[in-house]
């Protein structure tokens, strides 16, 4: 039988104490101050020995073990695609690390996190959006001793969130439609029931002042009624209602190019749109949407980072949110009155 291969083997083998290895093996955060030639030999010394990290004695000697708790909606989670391009993230940037992850209903939080500490797991992701769940989930993390960060919405005290920046989405919506001609851009939105509607709607109004536009009450519509919203814009006058519109979603933009379709309109050079997600909606149109892509998969690896005290190049913002940033994604939708159409 072989001899099965220990913390002290590869310490002799790459000429460092058996401490180093330690911290190296488990990613401890005095590891990320070694010099980073070290810290490979280190790893190449344990790749070459074939040692294999024994998680059960681990967890026995430090109380915890190498796994991250998902708190989540499951109905969300399988039918809401931005949950579950996060939670691939989170999925990837653990497994880089060898850690584990293990998914917790927030419909029984408290039980949820009382399995938490029972399986002896102290660093939580919570996926709800529900404020009165995260307020909870603070709550109990405070009494655990647990850490914690948000994905989506804001941070809450001292538990940082994760987020894109849907203010400098929606604004950079507003910059690409003017760049193209349009001066009479209109908002459709929905009921602000949460922070991310808040933002974009927040990130129109921002980017119509910075690109000197006039921003007319009546082209904007925070409606769950979208088609009656676009009835009553499109009543009035031509030379008074938008060339084009930020829409807050994809499926509002879809919505925004059927109802200029089966109106007899010329799409998009009677009305142009641009949406949000770059979901499966936004090619599947006759006019493939010219939407803003969410970095989801880098929201669920910097949640991991944040989890684990990660060295980060990035600053929260006032309300503790980490910032991810959306790119443009260009295809049919918009009219670019300046070239008669041409890009």
């Amino acid at each position: 039988m072989n001899k099965r291969v220990t913390i002290c083997d590869i310490a002799e083998a790459a000429g460092v104490s058996s401490c180093c290895v330690s911290w190296v093996l488990r990613d401890h955060p005095r590891s990320r101050d070694m010099n980073a030639k070290t810290r490979q030999r280190i790893l190449d010394a344990a790749a070459r020995l074939g040692y294999v990290q024994n998680q059960l004695a681990s967890a026995v000697r430090t109380g915890q073990v190498n796994t991250i708790a998902v708190v989540l909606s499951y109905s969300k989670y399988q039918t809401i695609a931005p949950f579950s391009q996060v939670m691939t993230g989170i999925m990837f940037e653990a497994s880089e690390r060898r850690w584990s992850v293990k998914i917790f209903s927030e419909d029984k939080l408290d039980d949820s996190f009382q399995q938490i500490v029972e399986n002896r797991i102290s660093k939580v992701i919570m996926m709800s959006v529900n404020d009165r769940q995260r307020e909870r989930a603070a709550e109990l993390a405070e009494k655990y001793s647990l850490d914690l960060v948000y994905a989506f919405e804001r941070g809450i005290g001292r538990f940082p969130a994760v987020n894109a920046d849907n203010v400098e989405t929606a604004s950079n919506m507003v910059r690409y439609l003017a760049a193209h001609g349009h001066s009479r851009i209109g908002l459709l939105c929905v009921p602000h029931s949460h922070c991310y509607q808040e933002d974009r709607h927040a990130g129109y109004l921002k980017g119509m002042a910075e690109c000197g536009l006039k921003t007319d009450p009546r082209w904007i519509r925070c409606s769950e009624d979208i088609r009656r919203s676009l009835e009553e814009i499109f009543a009035l006058p031509a030379k008074q209602r938008p060339t084009a519109f930020v829409a807050l979603s994809d499926g509002i933009a879809a919505k925004v190019q059927s109802y200029a379709i089966r109106s007899g309109m010329d799409f998009p050079k009677d009305i142009s749109v641009i949406g949000i997600g770059d979901t499966d909606i936004a090619w599947q149109l006759p006019y493939p949407l010219t939407t803003m892509r969410e970095s989801l998969q880098e929201t669920g690896k910097l949640l991991v980072r944040l989890l684990m005290k990660d060295p980060i190049d990035i600053h929260p913002d006032e309300f503790n949110v980490y910032h991810t940033h959306s790119v443009l994604v260009e295809r049919q939708s918009v009219y670019n009155i300046k070239h008669g159409g041409k890009k």
